[in-house]
């Protein structure tokens, strides 16, 4: 699967929380004749960024020696952890994400993690991403959510402070900003869907009292027609001409370069623009997304980052030694390492200190669990996000409408097997 550059900045969002790795605690200690246990771990973060917290855990562990590899994310990740599992060279510790999670639980190749003692302050979210038939196979210890990110001024043009907290009050403020000559709002929709629906979408099964990790399982899948009220919702931006249709080539840097210029009052990211921006220099601020509807439960698009999995044969020392680099990701060293890295940690109990402009995100969304990213929780993932991208180019260009959205993505997933 080749991805496009805006769901590479998803793609690096996803795999901040990857960068801690090292163990607290006592050593798990080697064999009777004093030799150290040896502990595979592959890794899609590189060895550079890895070798601090891989020395430190193994100086805290001196029984435990890690054996390093390094598969960069995401294709390529996969199908080396793929070839490993199949040819009976399985890492003991290795990276669970969306893209590889169905078959990872499904061959049964990730120890269920459910009821280990690490697993306690995991917060809800960050276990649904990884979980399936009520059992947890992976840790993930930190997450991302976008949200709508303004210039003050130009939104001051026309008397107006911050980002309206409802969508229809949303749109009122594009209204207002055109009407006085301001651009009011872009996305970047060369390089993937809108960030928009997939916050509407979750706010939806929320208020629906939908079981996310039962999307997978439905048969046949259908996110088309899950989302096809979020999307008509999204489209009144088009509909309404508060965006022009020709987003379908601007890329999401291309995007961020346009608001960093001063070309537009208002566009939706996440925190891997954030750097970029606070160098820019104007007076900005970040808000949550808009709810589609008054009364809805609020929700970003959203996702914890890759997590930590053990593969399921492992006995022993090996076990022992796998369980003890799953503990101290709990721990407040690693957490706060993690933190300092950058990292929105999500684990209950935990405060991350994140940039002021994004710490409202973070505290409704993320501290929340209120986050949603379709492709986490539907089969053929890959599939998912191919199909919806040349979807929603030709419905942001006008050929097609929202229903017939819907059902090219629910044919092309029924037509998977």
């Amino acid at each position: 699967m080749k991805l496009k550059r805006a769901w590479k900045g998803i793609a690096a969002a996803l795999g901040v929380g990857m960068l801690v790795s090292a163990m607290g605690a006592c050593g798990a200690g080697g064999g009777a004749d004093g030799s150290k246990t040896t502990l595979t771990f592959l890794s899609w973060n590189n060895e550079q960024t890895m070798r601090p917290y891989i020395d430190q855990f193994e100086q805290q562990n001196p029984g435990i020696k890690v054996d390093f590899n390094y598969s960069p994310p995401t294709a390529e990740y996969v199908q080396t952890l793929q070839t490993r599992l199949v040819g009976n060279q399985a890492p003991d510790v290795f990276v669970i994400t969306s893209e590889n999670k169905a078959d990872l639980i499904k061959n049964s190749y990730v120890r269920d993690l459910t009821d280990e003692p690490f697993m306690r302050n995991i917060s809800q979210a960050n276990k649904d991403f990884v979980s399936h038939q009520g059992k947890v196979y992976g840790m993930s210890v930190s997450s991302w959510a976008s949200g709508i990110v303004y210039n003050k001024d130009l939104l001051a043009k026309v008397g107006a402070k911050k980002v309206p907290e409802t969508w229809d009050g949303f749109l009122q403020l594009c209204k207002k900003l055109k009407a006085a000559g301001v651009t009011p709002f872009l996305e970047g929709i060369a390089d993937a869907p809108s960030q928009i629906p997939d916050a509407f979408l979750g706010s939806q099964l929320a208020r629906d009292k939908v079981d996310v990790n039962s999307l997978i399982d439905r048969r046949p899948q259908q996110p088309g027609s899950d989302q096809r009220e979020a999307v008509a919702a999204w489209m009144k931006l088009y509909d309404q001409g508060l965006s022009t249709r020709d987003t379908v080539g601007i890329s999401g840097d291309d995007r961020k370069t346009q608001f960093i210029n001063g070309q537009v009052a208002m566009i939706c990211t996440g925190p891997w623009d954030l750097p970029s921006i606070s160098q820019s220099g104007f007076k900005w601020g970040m808000a949550p997304m808009p709810l589609m509807e008054e009364g809805m439960p609020n929700y970003a698009q959203g996702s914890p980052s890759p997590a930590y999995a053990i593969y399921s044969h492992l006995k022993g020392a090996k076990l022992k030694a796998a369980r003890k680099f799953l503990t101290f990701m709990d721990s407040r060293w690693a957490l706060q390492h993690s933190a300092d890295n950058g990292d929105a940690i999500t684990v209950q109990g935990f405060k991350a200190k994140v940039k002021p402009e994004y710490e409202e995100v973070y505290r409704t969304s993320l501290q929340t669990g209120r986050y949603f990213l379709v492709m986490n929780f539907y089969a053929k993932p890959d599939v998912l996000t191919t199909v919806r991208q040349s979807e929603t180019q030709q419905l942001v260009q006008g050929s097609i409408n929202v229903d017939q959205w819907a059902k090219a993505i629910d044919d092309k997933m029924a037509s998977v097997k």
